[in-house]
């Protein structure tokens, strides 16, 4: 054999083997964790952090521990912010807490949904005074749905807080009794 022959197939059998040891990677599905979301959905127009507060049967009060924080970029439409509570915790109350920043312009709450394990359970703009109470430092148009914020004695907190009636859809969307 030549040398030009012996380095064809030298070529080739390198060719072949390094093709049959090279491994077919299979795609990884990523694993979504099992958190309860809640799912706001909203027109806010400046830049803002907003906190869902939560508790659950071992907590008799709303604490700092218990947040979930959201930072959010102000847009001109609306947006989507969800907030996920660390995975093995299934709350029994929440408290969203709307605004940080005292010159927030007013918000538009168009849904917010509670998500768990496949089940959801979503309150449109028109429900929301079923299902939430806003404090004195929100000034709420049920008929819009939006949400301005006034300063009361040099304070500024605006929350939603829940009413007695998402207690029952807690219940449906944990498969659980409260």
């Amino acid at each position: 054999m030549n040398n030009k022959s012996i380095l064809i197939n030298l070529i080739a059998l390198v060719c072949f083997i390094s093709c049959k040891n090279k491994e077919v990677q299979e795609p990884v599905e990523e694993v979504k964790a099992n958190t309860f979301d809640v799912i706001v959905d909203l027109n806010i127009q400046k830049d803002d952090e907003l906190i869902l507060f939560y508790k659950d049967a071992s907590i008799a009060y709303f604490d700092e521990k218990n947040t979930v924080y959201n930072g959010v970029k102000g847009k001109s439409e609306a947006q989507t912010v969800t907030f996920s509570i660390p995975e093995g915790i299934l709350p029994n109350d929440i408290r969203f807490d709307i605004s940080s920043k005292k010159d927030q312009q007013p918000i538009k709450i168009n849904s917010i949904a509670l998500s768990y394990s496949g089940r959801t359970f979503k309150i449109e703009q028109r429900d929301l005074l079923k299902y939430f109470t806003p404090n004195e430092f929100i000034n709420f148009d049920e008929a819009t749905g939006t949400a301005s914020f006034t300063e009361k004695e040099g304070n500024y907190d605006p929350i939603f807080n829940t009413k007695p009636a998402i207690y029952v859809e807690l219940e449906k969307i944990e498969n659980t009794k409260l």
